[in-house]
């Protein structure tokens, strides 16, 4: 059921748009249960390399404010601690940020991202069809959501967060009950139910 389950809103600043070859910067995650705010968790990153002049343009975000800042090795299992493996990877173009967080964990020999996955950007074009634009200030605006500091991690993340919550009530005014039957989500483990022979649930 959709109001037990744990959906984490992350939001990842890069020094580029390549995962297999740019690191990140700022990791920021939002946790909402049953419509509600519930945590939040967030760390800027070194990424071993000099900062690109066009990533501190976008972030603000310099080579020294990073440099005395943990490597991704260093926080990587707080960050999975947070996330859980039983909650909703959740994010606005959510291929970008769950590829970068794959890439750098394969990198360390870990195991990939074990979580359903969902985009609020598609999630948008489904609930409100009719808006001419879909990036995050776009959408801030649209709906009255404050957006402090767009591209940085943690301002975005609320951003994404409160916005998920909007979308995810409107589904679920309309009747909307099951993870399984929300629009995009992918990733979903299958279950065999085993009370009813033959059966299976998702999630």
């Amino acid at each position: 059921m959709i109001d037990k389950t744990t959906f984490v809103v992350v939001d990842l600043e890069t020094t580029g748009l390549h995962a297999s070859l740019d690191g990140i910067v700022e990791i920021a995650a939002v946790k909402i249960v049953n419509g509600q705010i519930v945590g939040e968790w967030d760390t800027m990153v070194n990424p071993g390399v000099f900062l690109p002049l066009e990533t501190t343009q976008i972030t603000g975000i310099t080579t020294e404010m990073v440099k005395d800042s943990p490597a991704f090795a260093d926080i990587v299992d707080d960050y999975l601690g947070f996330m859980g493996t039983d909650s909703v990877f959740v994010a606005h173009n959510v291929d970008f940020d769950r590829e970068f967080m794959n890439k750098h964990l394969e990198k360390m020999g870990r195991s990939l991202l074990p979580n359903p996955y969902l985009c609020t950007f598609k999630m948008a074009k489904q609930v409100h069809p009719n808006l001419s634009r879909y990036g995050l200030g776009s959408l801030c605006t649209a709906f009255g959501i404050e957006l402090p500091q767009a591209h940085r991690a943690l301002h975005d993340a609320r951003a994404t967060a409160q916005l998920f919550i909007k979308f995810l009530k409107v589904l679920q005014n309309g009747g909307l009950k099951n993870l399984k039957d929300i629009p995009y989500i992918q990733n979903l483990p299958k279950i065999v139910d085993k009370s009813v022979e033959g059966q299976v649930s998702l999630f």
